[in-house]
Parts: structure tokens; C-alpha cells; sequence
């Protein structure tokens, strides 16, 4: 289980750094009125999933933190697929997306696991 936990914080942590990635690759350079704010919502989203998920890798008798982690990954797990389902192109395009997608899905098998 030792090796698992070790993977897991690995996976959370390489979420905060696409999270601030994401920030720093599409909200920056597009300070569009729409497109701003949407793209620094995902990437505060994708930044608080990994970290609620680093500190639930260290925390493994706390049932509301991982119930709740597992939640919140669910929900920013859903809105990347719905966007990758949305724009196709971003797979191919942006594949640091499905990046997102995949780590979400392992991190919340993780939480769901215990």
C-alpha cells in the first residue's frame, strides 16, 4: 500500500502543476472579457483537486476528507470530460486535457479506494 500512497501523491501532485500550467499557458495570454475568467476557473479547479487530493494521500483515516475529495474530483472530472466531449479538437490540440482527464480518473479511483 506504501507504493500506492507514493503514486498517489505523485498523481495529485502533477495535477496542481498542469492546474498551474493552465493558468499560466491560457489565461494569461488571453485576457479575452469571456475566455479569461473561464480558463482561471478550470485551472483554480484543476489546482484545488490535486492538492485536496495530496493532502487525502496523507490523511487515509479521514472518511469526510476522502468522501468529499472523491466528490469534488468527480465534479471537476465530469467538466473535463464534458469539455473534451464539447471540443473534440482538444484532444489533439491541447493534450495536456486529456492529461487532466486521465489523473483525475486515477486520483478518483484513489479516493474512492481508500
Amino acid at each position: 500500500m506504501k507504493a500506492f500512497r507514493w503514486l498517489d501523491t505523485l498523481f495529485a501532485l502533477l495535477l496542481v502543476l498542469l492546474g498551474a500550467a493552465h493558468l499560466l499557458a491560457a489565461f494569461v495570454p488571453r485576457l479575452a472579457p469571456l475566455r479569461g475568467p473561464w480558463d482561471a476557473g478550470a485551472a483554480v479547479a484543476i489546482v484545488t483537486m490535486g492538492l485536496m487530493n495530496a493532502v487525502r494521500s496523507q490523511r487515509a483515516s479521514d472518511r469526510l476528507l476522502r468522501w468529499t475529495t472523491a466528490l469534488a474530483t468527480l465534479l471537476t472530472t465530469a467538466l473535463c470530460f464534458g469539455v473534451l466531449y464539447r471540443y473534440p479538437a482538444n484532444v489533439l490540440h491541447q493534450p495536456a486535457a486529456l492529461a487532466v482527464a486521465a489523473l483525475a480518473v486515477a486520483e478518483l479511483l484513489f479516493a474512492i479506494a481508500g
